[in-house]
């Protein structure tokens, strides 16, 4: 392996000073000295926010990096090639084999879980490595596969969110959740630890993926929890959503069940600064009225990184970005060097490239060290809520868990934010 060339902060600051612009290409070309680096992206479907943050944030990277080597006199340039997985597993396997075609052995992506577990099989034969900002299944935490994760997977959002539904003084708690390999996982997670807390977790309901009108669900729901409210005289009964971009259509319905309107929400990184689903007047207005308070991996904004950097891939997205996107910001950068590191076709050389660098790497997401699976090693949580203003709905930061030590969690509300 070529001698690997460390990613330091004081590069980052002087490439990201110079930041321009950069376009996808649809073809990679051999005769430069270009790298090509490509991406697998929801940018339509349930997971189209998420999707479209992140290729906001790699426009935004790629400029970086040609700055970058712009300002060192080198002719290379990274390009991107951005495949839209319409947040639908086979079309995920379809666009990455359109990506193999090109000869690109070097994918972002996919972000869900349940595209990431479809693609697995054929990079692993290929020799093609993943490198997701979104993917948090546990079962795909699998030690020397193709497949690394620079975000925690979710054992640790099952412990956030069980401690912090406990701290608010949840006793029951009914699931609503997509019937895939990431929303079993996590309902199971989190029941898991809720229940240590002295907690319950009682039966909820699932749907499939290609359901559309969740009239039946949303019903079944209500019934779950009138039942639990009275068993529970308490008060104390909330509920858990593990969904995507569904969330609007299932809150437009829930608003016409008092019920559900009487009882607070808990939500996942699945819609966490879910951008459609505060511009959708129904929905969102149910989001507030229930204090829904959605957890995702967090990110220091005291990083000088991202004082330069977030405000870039918010102008260029036009909204505030979520933790997924500045992870993307960051594979970019690592998956360059990866490439220009390691022997082309060798898979012990690109995984050693990739773990030499991700333990070295300070970006825009914070310290990129991976565990023994290739996930993202250290963590921490925010929690978002939905406010209202002028008729005007945002998100904003309503808590924070610190610290990743199942028993030495540290969570942080209102004032006590401002020491994060």
């Amino acid at each position: 392996m070529k001698r690997t060339t460390f990613i330091f902060i004081g590069i980052l600051l002087a490439a990201i000073l110079l930041s321009g612009c950069a376009e996808s290409t649809e073809k990679a070309t051999s005769e430069s000295e270009d790298i090509t680096i490509g991406a697998l992206l929801p940018l339509t479907g349930n997971l189209a926010s998420i999707g479209e943050a992140s290729q906001a944030a790699l426009v935004v990277s790629a400029g970086n990096i040609n700055d970058y080597f712009s300002g060192l006199g080198s002719g290379k340039n990274v390009e991107v090639v951005v495949k839209d997985t319409e947040s639908n597993p086979e079309t995920a396997l379809e666009k990455l084999k359109e990506l193999h075609d090109m000869g690109i052995t070097i994918v972002i992506g996919p972000q869900s879980s349940s595209e990431a577990e479809a693609v697995l099989d054929y990079a692993n034969e290929n020799g093609i490595t993943l490198l997701s900002t979104a993917s948090t299944a546990p079962s795909l935490a699998i030690p020397d596969d193709n497949l690394f994760r620079l975000v925690p997977d979710d054992t640790k959002q099952g412990m956030v969110l069980a401690k912090f539904m406990n701290e608010e003084g949840t006793s029951a708690v009914i699931p609503i959740y997509v019937d895939d390999v990431w929303g079993n996982g996590l309902v199971d997670e989190i029941g898991a630890n809720f229940e240590e807390l002295n907690g319950t977790m009682i039966e909820g309901v699932a749907y499939d993926t290609e359901t559309t009108n969740f009239s039946a669900e949303v019903e079944s729901l209500n019934e779950k929890v009138v039942a639990a409210t009275s068993e529970y005289e308490d008060g104390n009964v909330a509920v858990l959503i593990c969904s995507y971009g569904e969330v609007t259509d299932i809150f437009a319905l829930a608003q016409n069940y008092p019920a559900l309107s009487d009882v607070d929400w808990y939500a996942t990184d699945g819609i966490a600064l879910n951008n459609e689903l505060i511009t959708d007047e129904d929905a969102a207005a149910f989001a507030a009225t229930t204090n829904i308070k959605a957890a995702m991996y967090g990110y220091v904004r005291a990083n000088d990184l991202y004082q330069v950097v977030g405000p870039e891939i918010e102008e260029e997205l036009g909204r505030m970005p979520d933790s997924y996107a500045l992870a993307a910001y960051d594979a970019l950068w690592l998956a360059t060097f990866v490439d220009l590191d390691s022997i082309p076709e060798n898979d012990d050389s690109v995984k050693l490239a990739m773990k030499s660098l991700t333990n070295t790497y300070y970006g825009v997401s914070g310290w990129t060290i991976l565990d023994e699976n290739g996930d993202r090693k250290y963590w921490d949580y925010d929690v978002w809520t939905v406010n209202e203003t002028d008729g005007t709905y945002q998100w904003e930061l309503y808590g924070k868990v610190l610290l990743p030590y199942k028993n030495n969690m540290v969570v942080m509300r209102g004032e006590e934010l401002t020491f994060a």
